[in-house]
């Protein structure tokens, strides 16, 4: 699918996206089946909430679910991604939020990009994530919270690095390791505002590598499900660090993404 210019301004000027519903419910059940099959599994990609009963995050479904590493490839995905970054990409990761009721945890404030610029050596913030909702979001059980147009900002500087354990499950847990200020935090929020990405399942948001955002626990009895897919530029190939984390939350092999020439599901 293609945006339209007018889409490709509110990118560039908020940071983020909302394409209401573009996937159908056929294709809905069948990714949220996916997904829920793949979540239970205990598997090194699949983070653990607090007492390490709940899933929190399973990266690489590309890699555990054929279903994923055709979806990764759809058009709806990748024909926005290479509009809104300006031309070809490559799959940087991917991730499934399964954020479950009542116990799913906080996402604290932070801009993706430092994350895998100082984890991961990402050279530039030519680099955006796919948000598919595989639940409805509302404004109770957890959705994502964004300050629109802080995408333009360097906030490296008010971006502390806490001490602590070493290791890559120090970087996708609940305490965050990089942490921004309140108080630039406050002040922008004061300045730009606060938008809460709510949608219909099968909606999708497209929000830039550098869009601050946040979202809260689930106090529901709802699920929110959100699988994000990371396109890169080409341009943007991680350069070598110390202490690299896995390949599965950091592909060191790019390659050019090709979209699907037939429809995801078996017709």
């Amino acid at each position: 699918m293609r945006l339209n210019a007018e889409e490709v301004r509110l990118f560039q000027r908020d940071g983020y996206l909302s394409l209401p519903v573009i996937f159908t419910e056929s294709e809905l059940e069948t990714l949220a089946a996916d997904a829920a099959a793949v979540a239970d599994k205990d598997t090194p990609q699949r983070v653990m909430e607090k007492g390490g009963e709940i899933t929190r995050s399973v990266y690489w479904l590309d890699g555990l679910s054929d279903l994923f590493a055709r979806l990764v490839r759809d058009p709806r995905l990748v024909e926005p991604a290479r509009a809104l970054l300006g031309g070809d990409v490559y799959l940087y990761q991917t991730q499934l939020n399964p954020k479950a009721s009542f116990v799913g945890d906080v996402w604290k404030w932070h801009q993706d990009y430092l994350y895998w610029n100082r984890e991961d050596g990402m050279p530039n913030d030519n680099v955006l994530s796919a948000a598919l909702y595989l639940d409805d979001v509302t404004e109770f059980n957890g959705p994502m919270y964004v300050i629109p147009g802080t995408h333009r900002l360097a906030l490296d500087g008010e971006t502390a690095t806490r001490g602590g354990a070493d290791g890559w499950e120090n970087t996708v847990n609940a305490d965050f390791r990089h942490e921004v200020g309140q108080d630039t935090l406050a002040r922008l929020v004061t300045e730009n505002g606060l938008v809460s990405t709510r949608g219909a399942r099968g909606s999708v948001v497209f929000f830039h590598g550098s869009l601050l955002h946040a979202s809260g626990p689930n106090l529901s009895p709802f699920t929110r499900t959100v699988f994000f897919a990371r396109y890169a530029g080409m341009d943007n190939v991680l350069r070598t660090v110390a202490d690299p984390r896995p390949d599965w939350i950091a592909n060191r092999a790019p390659e050019r993404v090709s979209t699907l020439d037939q429809p995801l599901l078996p017709v």
